[in-house]
């Protein structure tokens, strides 16, 4: 059965990611990335991508956006590079799927939260957010992975 997963990362480490995106492709599983940009018509009529940070204007709809994907998912995997530890979005969002699962699964919801060192950086800071919300960090191996999102799927 194809599992709901969440997929938060720095923007910083898109190269990283990329090799990632090798895993989305041949997993059974519906992971999601978003990516903190939102759509702007510039005065031509094409669109624009402009990234938002976190506390401004446009970040309120890319908020309730991801809240709204994180009620369909059930996990959430934080991909860890060099700058993750810094990123505000990160922060947010793995504190805010912590909150939304907590208040299903009284207790439970760190099982629902693992931290990937992306391949070459296993010695990556982890983001302040996943101690104590988080089973421990995975090292870049992807069957372990596929293993851990099958694990209590329902959580």
């Amino acid at each position: 059965m194809a599992v709901e997963v969440y997929v938060s990362f720095d923007h910083d480490d898109q190269k990283q990611v990329d090799s990632f995106n090798l895993f989305k492709k041949n997993s059974k599983h519906l992971l999601d990335f978003h990516d903190h940009y939102f759509k702007e018509l510039s005065t031509s009529g094409e669109e624009k991508f402009i990234k938002c940070q976190l506390n401004d204007n446009h970040s309120k709809l890319v908020r309730e956006e991801i809240l709204k994907k994180f009620e369909k998912c059930s996990k959430l995997v934080v991909l860890i590079g060099d700058t993750t530890h810094k990123n505000n979005w990160v922060e947010w969002e793995v504190n805010n799927f912590y909150k939304k699962k907590e208040s299903l699964f009284s207790g439970k919801a760190w099982k629902s939260i693992r931290g990937v060192s992306l391949e070459g950086f296993d010695k990556a800071i982890k983001p302040k957010a996943l101690e104590c919300r988080s089973m421990s960090v995975l090292a870049w191996d992807l069957e372990v992975l596929d293993k851990w999102i099958e694990e209590d799927a329902n959580l």
